[in-house]
């Protein structure tokens, strides 16, 4: 399998929870700036799970992750369940601030003069 990376602001943090003596986990969630923002859920494991400790929400990231699926047998109902699940092992701090730095300001050197042309002021309407 590729190598998965998804980028977007943290939305939520939540703390690690102990599963047993010798294992634990912390979830967070992403918020991606799509054209229709998704909130995705992922999960950090074992030693991992401090990887979002100098986090804060807001903060723009990429995190590299796995596809993790198991199955589950529902007793109960006598039918199988199927879980998805995102394990993050990276998480890369971006910026900020979406705002384009790079692009200059324009200055009075570079605004084009309007035009004086009477042909330009003329408008059918």
């Amino acid at each position: 399998m590729s190598e998965l990376s998804l980028t977007g602001k943290v939305y939520k943090i939540f703390e690690t929870t102990k599963i047993s003596d010798s294992f634990e986990k912390r979830d967070f969630v992403i918020e991606t700036e799509d054209q229709y923002p998704q909130k995705v859920k992922f999960e950090l494991t074992q030693s991992k799970c401090s990887l979002i400790d100098d986090l804060k929400e807001g903060e723009n990231i990429t995190v590299h992750f796995n596809i993790r699926g198991r199955e589950w047998e529902n007793t109960q109902k006598g039918e199988m369940v199927y879980f998805v699940s995102l394990n993050a092992w990276r998480i890369e701090k971006g910026q900020t601030n979406t705002l384009e730095t790079d692009v200059p300001f324009p200055t009075a050197d570079t605004v084009v003069p309007a035009e004086t042309d009477s042909a330009a002021d003329d408008l059918p309407f």
